[in-house]
């Protein structure tokens, strides 16, 4: 398990909200389809906020991963052994849970491998592992200027993934396998490694203020507009950016100007026993999101969801269990790193 010394505390806060957000959302996506869901604001606003949690995954890689030095074929055995196996390890759990209910019979064996299906963040994150070598060279050739051109084209094609020429048929362009997630990855290291021309406090400010902005918006328009919760969806995109400057630069304040309000709250929360919180929460972020569906399933199932206002709560006994049962199985070794525990 990797040191807590060693570790970037802004992005294991962000990596902490991100399998929040993720459990967040799928606890949603489970909930009971005799309530309409898609016509309820206070549920369209809940998504605004859980859809945030894969892109912030894609950001971090990036923010992590691009602009290093590694050996090619080293990055791609270690990279791929942390998510396949893991995987693997959860899928075979997953596929003996459901034959455990519905029988050990051919028909049932099918019906599993349907059922239990495969993660499709794994396959992305994947993707994503195979190409940064490539923007890896190209960045450290041309550093930030590189990124920024990069991010241009990128933008530019994710507007036009989202363009609306009318009430019925907006422009739907072929855009959201590979080369909007490695959008993402660059876009983390950007705003990991560029040196915007103002100070820590306001940016903090005005990146927070356009954060509560940009949160009323995208819960206006979940409930005019269903395509605003696609993973291209540029409104989903800005969040997630403004997110990750806040967080940066809430770091950089306490760092170089610790007398600071906000500096002694940030301080305290990292040094506190919510720091500790949010340390665990990180490096168990991978496990629990393999597992968590299952915990879903099972709460949803034996705990019927017959109110909107049951949602927080569920979704907290979720993430308590997920963050448990992830905690005990970090104390076992050898199933630690079949888990996803390192």
């Amino acid at each position: 398990m990797v040191l807590r010394e060693n570790r970037i505390f802004y992005l294991d806060e962000l990596r902490a909200i991100a399998i929040l957000c993720v459990i967040f959302a799928h606890t949603i996506q489970n909930f009971p389809t005799n309530m309409d869901y898609l016509t309820s604001p206070t549920l369209l606003s809940y998504l605004t906020v859980a859809r945030m949690g894969v892109i912030l995954f894609f950001m971090i890689s990036g923010a992590l991963l691009i602009g290093r030095e590694y050996n090619l074929s080293d990055f791609l055995k270690r990279r791929f052994a942390r998510v396949l196996i893991p995987t693997i390890f959860w899928q075979i759990i997953g596929y003996l849970s459901v034959l455990i209910f519905i029988g050990f019979t051919y028909d049932n064996l099918v019906q599993a491998s349907v059922q239990v299906g495969f993660p499709w963040f794994v396959c992305a994150i994947l993707g994503i592992y195979f190409v940064i070598p490539i923007f890896n060279s190209f960045i450290k050739e041309y550093g930030i200027k590189g990124a920024e051109y990069f991010l241009i084209i990128w933008v530019f094609l994710v507007i036009l993934t989202n363009m609306q020429l009318n009430e019925t048929y907006y422009i739907d362009f072929i855009f959201n396998n590979v080369g909007i997630y490695i959008g993402y990855a660059v876009l983390g290291y950007y705003l990991a490694n560029k040196e915007f021309n103002i100070y820590s406090f306001p940016m903090v400010v005005i990146c927070s203020v356009l954060f509560i902005i940009s949160l009323a918006l995208n819960s206006y328009y979940a409930f005019n507009f269903s395509h605003v919760f696609y993973i291209e969806s540029y409104s989903i995109i800005v969040q997630c950016a403004l997110l990750f400057l806040i967080l940066r630069y809430m770091s950089k304040l306490a760092k170089f100007r610790p007398k600071f309000v906000l500096s002694k709250l940030h301080s305290f929360v990292q040094n506190s026993f919510i720091g500790s919180f949010i340390y665990y929460l990180s490096i168990f972020s991978f496990t629990i999101y393999l597992m968590h569906g299952f915990i879903v399933n099972a709460i949803i199932k034996y705990m019927p969801v017959t109110q909107f206002s049951m949602i927080p709560a569920i979704f907290l006994l979720i993430a308590v269990i997920s963050i448990v049962i992830a905690a005990v199985l970090s104390k076992m070794p050898i199933i630690s790193k079949l888990c996803g525990i390192y």
